[in-house]
């Protein structure tokens, strides 16, 4: 079994992820610890990301990695929204997208059914990261509303399944994914 959970930056993949993966039993694994160690040499993942290193790592085939661990069985896949909803790198995300509706259970993440809730939601979620401490506040504001806007349209075709968070505890959306495992599975 392989399950992908997935879903814009901030929604709370890894830790809901890691809970999944300890309650099924299955190997946790995340494109995020992917990318850093690939791109360990170049400082991490975060840093390549912002001298553009990490764009030529892409035109290079890096999301081959991703692709990679498809071919394994039995994990929760913490998945980068940015691995299937990229933009400039449309045809790497599109093999992303295709190989995991292949071989997983695509679990969608979102905050809310509203819009405007779930980009308030997500932008306070950014605000306190580290990496955008430093950032202007409407520059992230307007970052988040580009970002969150790609995965509902994204989703309908692409996820088995859409759990909608709403400020629920990791925990909770764990055991709500369990719920409909066994509802899919019956």
């Amino acid at each position: 079994m392989i399950i992908t959970i997935t879903g814009p930056r901030s929604i709370g993949k890894s830790s809901v992820s890691k809970i999944l993966a300890e309650k099924l039993k299955l190997n946790y694994v995340s494109s995020d610890a992917i990318g850093e160690k690939a791109l360990e040499k170049e400082g991490g993942l975060d840093r390549a990301i912002k001298s553009g290193v990490v764009k030529d790592f892409i035109r290079k085939n890096g999301y081959n990695l991703i692709l990679n661990e498809y071919k394994r069985n039995n994990f929760v896949f913490d998945l980068s929204g940015g691995s299937i909803s990229s933009i400039e790198f449309e045809k790497a995300s599109e093999e992303v997208r295709n190989i995991a509706k292949i071989r997983s259970l695509v679990i969608g993440l979102l905050p809310f059914k509203d819009e405007d809730k779930s980009i308030k939601l997500l932008f306070e979620r950014e605000e306190k990261r580290e990496h955008f401490k430093e950032m202007d506040k409407k520059e992230l504001r307007d970052k988040v509303i580009r970002n969150y806007e790609k995965f509902p349209k994204i989703f309908k075709d692409f996820c088995d399944v859409v759990i909608y968070t709403e400020n629920k505890k990791p925990f909770e959306v764990a055991d709500e994914i369990i719920i409909k495992l066994n509802k899919l599975s019956a």
